[in-house]
């Protein structure tokens, strides 16, 4: 799981994660066949989500065996005030549920118009 701040993301351009899975006993690209995936990142300060990515609404892929790739256009991003935002993603596989990212997302102001 990852515990940290992600790379800052701007107001003005697509954001995209890729996060890989592997195999904790052969280290083998994890089978991610029908998962499930959700990330949403929260207001630190009212506690609304302001941005959901899900397998569901068609933002999150599997692009490669082990792979999943969220990717939010800039429109989306530009909804989002210029701050530091809580993230959270989970994968759910075969009725398990494993967290893969907790931490903060810094959103800056992308000035372009």
């Amino acid at each position: 799981m990852f515990l940290g701040t992600l790379d800052p993301a701007s107001t003005r351009a697509d954001w995209e994660l890729v996060v890989a899975f592997t195999d904790a006993d052969t280290g083998e690209p994890l089978d991610l066949t029908g998962a499930a995936v959700l990330v949403e990142a929260r207001d630190r300060l009212s506690g609304g989500i302001v941005l959901s990515a899900s397998s569901g609404n068609g933002k999150v892929s599997l692009p490669d065996t082990g792979t999943i790739r969220i990717a939010v256009a800039a429109a989306d991003m530009r909804a989002l005030r210029a701050d530091v935002y809580d993230i959270g993603g989970v994968l759910v596989l075969n009725g398990v549920t494993r967290q893969f990212v907790i931490g903060l997302l810094p959103v800056l102001d992308g000035v372009v118009t």
